[in-house]
């Protein structure tokens, strides 16, 4: 999917006229440096067509956040493919079924930013049985399914959207969502501005309009849980994704 050049152009300049006048009102203490910034973002912005799907904040230089699946935070019984960036459910020495969860890190929660957003997608590359993506923090335990352990976040297969807050509340429930099956791709990303955690399914943004972090919560995590033998997922930590972030901003 290529992105529209108009809409795109019309959103950064809508971006470049908001940091202009954040520079004119003193709104920065480092002038010298957003000016840089808004130029390189210029700059990017006539290069727009050799672009597909990149994230604003990209094209601004703003400091992204890196991933990588964290192979010391991922239950043993899940694989890691460092060159795929693919985790499998393992079955060797494993007679019963059940939730295996893994996350990628590192994810830094800034508590300023004037554009960032946290956004991994997954491929589906084997689905046979209950499969989450979302966030989490380190409390929540690997062998709980991401969205039902505690301060996580989670999109099921099986229609489900739900999060659990530090006290171990739901704070939603959704089943007003597609499920997602082999073949798809599905994201999971977390406005740092807003502090809305959203969802995303073959680039398409799912229209969930109440699911928030608490202000107080730890770092997050993008995490995935599998639960039969054999199921795997393919990650993609950007710069390029099927859904197209400039509409987040």
């Amino acid at each position: 999917m290529r992105v529209n050049q108009k809409a795109l152009a019309e959103k950064m300049s809508k971006i470049e006229a908001k940091l202009e006048k954040q520079i004119e009102n003193g709104k920065h203490n480092n002038k010298n440096g957003l000016t840089a910034n808004l130029e390189n973002g210029m700059r990017a912005k006539q290069k727009a067509p050799l672009m597909e799907n990149m994230a604003i904040a990209a094209l601004f230089h703003f400091p992204l956040p890196i991933y990588r699946w964290n192979a010391s935070d991922c239950h043993p019984k899940i694989v890691i493919n460092e060159s795929t960036n693919s985790i499998q459910r393992n079955r060797t020495g494993e007679r019963f079924l059940g939730i295996r969860s893994c996350r990628a890190g590192p994810i830094k929660m800034p508590s300023a930013s004037p554009i960032s957003i946290i956004y991994t997608e997954y491929r589906i590359l084997a689905e046979n049985g209950p499969l989450f993506i979302g966030l989490s923090t380190k409390e929540m335990s690997l062998d709980f399914m991401v969205g039902y352990g505690p301060v996580s976040y989670g999109y099921a297969n099986y229609c489900r959207i739900e999060g659990q807050n530090a006290n171990g509340n739901d704070i939603i429930i959704s089943e007003n969502v597609p499920s997602f099956h082999s073949g798809d791709v599905v994201g999971c990303g977390l406005n740092l501005a807003t502090r809305q955690v959203f969802f995303t399914k073959n680039g398409q943004h799912l229209n969930i309009t109440n699911l928030y972090v608490d202000e107080n919560t730890a770092d997050l995590y993008p995490t995935v849980s599998l639960y039969n033998h054999g199921d795997a997922v393919e990650a993609n930590f950007g710069p390029n994704f099927h859904y197209d972030l400039s509409k987040k901003f």
